[in-house]
């Protein structure tokens, strides 16, 4: 398993891991989204590669990404 970490309250612990299927949606950002986890310290939705930090991004590029696309739409 790869690390989390949570961009919304640095937490390293998660509730669940989903995979999920949804709809393209171009006006929507979650809807690309296919895994996430539920952060067990906030209980907010993140994105698998904000959490597990894909592609080498730091955990403040991770955070500017939630802030900016995915913390308040959903």
């Amino acid at each position: 398993m790869k690390s989390f970490i949570c961009p919304e309250c640095n937490s390293t612990e998660y509730k669940s891991h989903l995979c999920v299927s949804t709809y393209p949606d171009l006006n929507d950002p979650w809807s690309s989204i296919l895994q996430q986890y539920e952060c067990s310290k906030c209980s907010r939705y993140i994105p698998a590669h904000l959490a597990e930090l894909w592609e080498d991004i730091s955990e403040e590029e991770a955070k500017n990404q939630w802030k900016k696309f995915y913390r308040d739409t959903k």
